[in-house]
């Protein structure tokens, strides 16, 4: 094949096969038939849009000379799409992306879960399972955020009821069993019914609740004019392809979300889930720092939007093809991109000379390529600032409490006021490290739960000011814990298991005083009752204590009651059997 064949642009029959897999073409039943539909239309889309591809530049000339630029003007009015009145509640601002056709599509995908667990491997899930309902699944939700406002390590800490431990004392217990909360719990499913287990999607397990989650935060919100575009880490430390390690990061191992927020806000308007390079198509025209930008900008084209982003996705091909789908781009940037102007950079031994708030720029086209000196060199690109402004200075404290002021570009006044919304969507939105989770997909989905707790957060805060005069800022916490109660609502799940009588009729039988005469019972592997009862109250007194240390033994017997039906001692050592049938508390 020539060097210009491989180069075409035009995809070939044998390309398109090759895309197909391997779905039988003759034999397609519903689910194929839908795929390839897909393919076939984002075939058709990819080559409209192969006509009007971008044609990056091959050489950007710089000058030092400046010249007036036009941008399009921001023509948005932003905040909620959708305005509720003053009279709603938590819970509906919440449930404007946790839907109840969300919950519900949670409540049939755990079901089928648990049901089908339970038929292929019965002896790893024995215990009785009743179906999950809408209003146990909101309970279950509800509990998972008061476990996030009231830490512990452990889960199971939450139900101590053990006088010992009183300062553990939760009301967690009130609403719903330790039992019946671990089997939701173990069999939480998201998984779309009909997707194959061989999926190409990495992120099937996952897909419906992000893209309907992802819709929802697009369609209900409008970005202020400065956005921002960074990383966010899903603490995980399990085996997956995708895990990522980024060593600058709090937390340095997960799954790496890319963000697009509201940098007044921090409004998590888009994200995306990066699943390693094999996942992922990466455009050879702008690498793949600068395709995110671009796929987590889909729908704010043409309005006027300046972007910010750090030095991994600035470059000067992408702020070049974002002017021309009217965006402008501010962002700090790698000197050794490709395009940017080399008379800028200064060595080391250059930079070590200059002053503090010392800079210099280029102008191409409406790029501004800026160097600026703060405790080092810093390098910026903007499409929408001017090169310098007069009286402009950045301030800096010093260890002995010292203000130093120097001059400041614009382009860096504007990147340190705009660039951490991302960051600070991260830190109110975080997950808990300490807390193990083995399946990546719950942890996705916890971190979706979370994004849309603090959007909903957002949104009130349009309709009620959250910081009113003599009165506490209502923070996120606040929001937190009302949107715990009100899922949980009066719905308590306190379901007794077994066949145990009430402790009110069994001492009203062994204490009434007639016909309780003992017997010789089948068998010789019997333990006292009373016995057993002083040797586990001791044990958990004292814990710490071994078996032969235990000064109350768990004495075997042959005797039984005939009415009560117990074993108990009755011999001139323990006379376990009087105690039983005289005492309220043995």
């Amino acid at each position: 094949m020539s060097d210009s064949e491989s180069d075409s642009d035009e995809w070939s029959d044998a390309d398109y096969f090759d895309d197909l897999g391997a779905l039988d073409l003759v034999n397609l039943d519903e689910n194929e038939r839908q795929q390839l539909e897909h393919f076939i239309n984002d075939r058709e889309s990819s080559g409209d849009e192969d006509d009007e591809r971008y044609v990056a530049p091959e050489n950007f000339e710089w000058t030092d000379e400046f010249s007036v630029r036009c941008r399009l003007p921001f023509s948005e009015k932003p905040g909620p799409v959708r305005v509720l009145d003053s009279s709603a509640s938590v819970l509906n601002y919440f449930q404007i992306f946790y839907t109840d056709e969300i919950f519900n599509h949670v409540v049939e995908c755990t079901n089928r879960n648990a049901n089908k667990k339970r038929t292929e491997d019965a002896n790893n899930n024995k215990g009785v399972w009743q179906d999950v309902t809408l209003e146990e699944i909101k309970v279950y939700y509800g509990v998972l955020i008061m476990m996030d406002i009231i830490k512990l390590d452990r889960d199971d800490h939450y139900w101590k009821e053990d006088e010992r431990y009183f300062m553990l004392g939760t009301k967690i217990s009130d609403i719903i069993s330790r039992d019946r909360f671990m089997q939701i719990k173990r069999y939480l499913n998201f998984t779309e019914e009909g997707f194959p287990e061989q999926c190409n999607d990495k992120l099937f397990k996952v897909r419906y609740m992000l893209d309907k989650i992802r819709n929802a935060f697009k369609s209900e919100y409008i970005p202020h004019e400065e956005i921002s575009v960074d990383e966010s880490m899903v603490p995980f430390k399990g085996r997956l392809s995708f895990k990522q390690y980024m060593k600058d990061k709090p937390c340095k191992f997960g799954i790496k979300f890319w963000m697009l927020a509201d940098a007044t806000s921090a409004y998590c308007w888009n994200f995306d889930v990066y699943v390693g390079k094999y996942g992922t198509e990466i455009d050879r025209t702008f690498g793949l720092s600068g395709r995110v930008v671009i796929d987590l900008l889909h729908g704010l084209e043409n309005k006027g939007y300046c972007v910010f982003t750090d030095n991994f996705y600035t470059s000067p091909t992408l702020a070049h093809y974002l002017t021309t789908i009217g965006t402008c781009l501010c962002g700090t940037i790698r000197p050794n991109r490709r395009g940017f102007p080399q008379d800028l950079i200064k060595s080391k031994a250059e930079a070590r000379k200059l002053p503090r708030g010392y800079h210099d720029w280029r102008q191409c086209d409406d790029m501004i390529a800026t160097c600026w000196k703060d405790k080092k060199m810093v390098y910026f690109l903007s499409t929408c600032h001017v090169p310098e402004k007069e009286n402009l200075t950045a301030k800096r404290h010093n260890k002995d409490g010292t203000i130093v002021e120097f001059p400041d570009v614009p382009s860096g006044a504007a990147y340190s006021k705009y660039m951490g919304a991302v960051d600070r969507n991260d830190q109110v939105t975080k997950l808990n490290k300490s807390k193990k989770a083995m399946r990546w997909y719950r942890k996705i989905e916890r971190k979706l739960l979370e994004l849309s707790i603090y959007n909903a957060y957002v949104l009130e805060g349009s309709v009620i000011k959250h910081k009113q005069p003599g009165k506490r800022k209502r923070d996120l916490l606040g929001f937190k814990l009302d949107l715990a109660h009100e899922l949980i609502g009066q719905v308590r799940i306190r379901k007794r298991t077994g066949r145990s009588r009430s402790a009110t009729s069994d001492q009203l039988l062994r204490l009434d005083g007639k016909n309780h005469l003992p017997a010789v019972g089948e068998g010789k592997d019997h333990v006292c009752v009373v016995c057993n009862e002083k040797h586990m109250k001791y044990k958990e007194r004292n814990p710490d204590v071994s078996y032969s240390e235990n000064p109350f033994k768990r004495c075997k017997t042959t005797i039984k009651c005939e009415k009560c039906d117990k074993y108990l001692c009755c011999n001139t050592k323990n006379m376990c059997f009087q105690h039983y049938h005289a005492k309220v508390c043995y």
